[in-house]
């Protein structure tokens, strides 16, 4: 029996508010103790490992868990679907590897050399990684438990471990290593629940859609995975650390509503499969809904208080990278759009097509922003994101257009109730400003804004007698 989306939501959230709290210690801890050279080189390599990892990926992931979400019930097509994805996960992944491994032993020529090899544990795990057959299943209450324990693990090795400015090898393994375990533990377990059956394999039936897939994937490397990459021979290696630092932190506060969206997939994809679309447009209006009642509020928030918090974060080593993070936030809301139109209208509709050629469109035009910048000496973390923030803007506006255009979906970016949230949360603004205006240190603003801000949302959110909060009192009761 299916799982309510609600309570798959609340396994996805308490999954990623770990997920969330977990990078919380570590993040700070690394980031002050690691010597900003090391810690340049890692996300530098790290950076330049994420183009092989994706590539061997394949873009298996996300085509797996909607073409299984559309015939779990029917075990032959199931066993087909799952068997051939992971043979073909196994030669891609061989395939990039050696490329990698090339480009590594060319590319290297000092410490970075051990931590791009310790990064081929990865591509390994990558091998493993059918989680996808839990999310089409929507098996979230395995994924949760099974990822905490292990990420637990990884928190108590890092604060064990790590002890030093020069420790970047040692950290570079455990975190390798908490992912081969994460997808390894996976494996394991499906291999239990569902069988392979490599007597009827189909590989060329499904190479054609991944390449589409991988296509996909690859467009989404023209965004922040392209800036990272141009800022390491364009800068130095330590402006990568200040665009990721920043762009990750937003990226974790971000996965707790992000959470609705991963959920929804699945089961969007089901009433496609059905033809249901009175309930694929009432359950993709209510998913909008919620993620930018939960969003907007947070990225407002971590706007304001951008400064404080690269200064609790990073232990006021990167503090001076906040206008960084204060963009990304605003950048966050554009993604949550983007997020929304690119996955649970065109990619649930099978429009990767078209997505492709948009993402790859806007992911050109911020190559050459970049470029631009780079040609009058201004190419900087800001500067890359700001880039982003614009090209992501573009394509929403054009994948919007397009999608009520051909599938006559109205997506409601800009109801009444969203404009609300807005305007709640842009009261954040003045609010930071009085209490700035104290001088009283960063904890006390981060203190009383977030009671101030967190108050006048919730009044707003009652007052206006929102869903959400009928919603959350409802489920509270029960």
């Amino acid at each position: 029996m299916k799982s309510s989306l609600a309570k798959n939501a609340v396994y996805k959230v308490i999954l990623n508010m770990f997920n969330l709290l977990v990078p919380l210690f570590v993040g700070p801890y690394i980031a002050g103790l690691l010597s900003p050279e090391l810690y340049g080189i890692y996300n530098r390599v790290y950076a330049e490992f994420q183009v092989f990892f994706i590539l061997g990926a394949f873009g298996i992931y996300n085509y797996g868990v909607r073409e299984i979400s559309k015939v779990q019930d029917d075990k032959e097509k199931f066993e087909n679907i799952f068997t051939s994805l992971f043979v073909i996960g196994i030669l891609s992944n061989l395939f990039v590897t050696i490329f990698y491994i090339i480009y590594f032993l060319v590319r290297s020529n000092g410490i970075d050399k051990y931590i791009y090899m310790i990064m081929i544990i990865q591509m390994i795990s990558n091998v493993f990684y059918i989680e996808f057959v839990n999310e089409a299943v929507e098996n979230y209450g395995f994924i949760a438990k099974k990822t905490i324990i292990i990420r637990g693990i990884y928190l108590v090795s890092i604060f064990l471990f790590v002890k030093s400015s020069t420790d970047v090898i040692i950290y570079s393994f455990i975190v390798c290593m908490t992912v081969f375990f994460n997808n390894f533990a996976s494996f394991l377990y499906l291999k239990q629940k569902y069988k392979f059956n490599f007597s009827n394999l189909k590989l060329k039936k499904f190479l054609f859609p991944l390449f589409v897939n991988l296509i996909f994937v690859n467009a989404e490397l023209l965004y922040g995975q392209l800036d990272k990459v141009m800022l390491s021979p364009f800068v130095n290696d330590i402006a990568v650390t200040e665009y990721t630092l920043p762009t990750t932190l937003i990226g974790m506060i971000s996965t707790i509503p992000l959470s609705l969206i991963t959920v929804a997939i699945p089961r969007l994809s089901r009433y496609i499969g059905e033809n249901n679309k009175q309930k694929y447009q009432d359950t993709l209006q209510e998913t909008t809904r919620v993620y930018m009642a939960i969003l907007i509020p947070m990225a407002f928030g971590v706007f304001v208080l951008a400064k404080e918090i690269m200064w609790l974060y990073s232990k006021d080593v990167y503090t001076y990278v906040y206008p960084v993070l204060a963009c990304a936030a605003i950048t966050r809301i554009i993604y949550g759009f983007e997020s929304i139109i690119k996955y649970l209208v065109m990619y649930v509709n099978g429009m990767e097509r078209q997505l492709t050629i948009m993402l790859l469109s806007c992911g050109g035009l911020n190559f050459i922003l970049n470029l631009f910048f780079v040609f009058i000496k201004r190419f900087s973390a800001f500067t890359a994101l700001s880039t982003t923030m614009f090209c992501v803007c573009v394509f929403v506006l054009i994948a919007v257009k397009y999608s009520e255009k051909k599938l006559g979906i109205k997506c409601k970016f800009f109801s009444k109730q969203i404009c609300g949230y807005f305007l709640a949360a842009f009261s954040f603004i003045p609010v930071s400003f009085f209490v700035k205006l104290q001088s009283r240190g960063y904890i006390w603003n981060i203190v009383l804004e977030m009671i101030i801000c967190i108050s006048i949302y919730s009044i707003y959110l009652i007052y206006t007698k929102d869903p959400l909060v009928k919603y959350i009192i409802k489920k509270f009761k029960k």
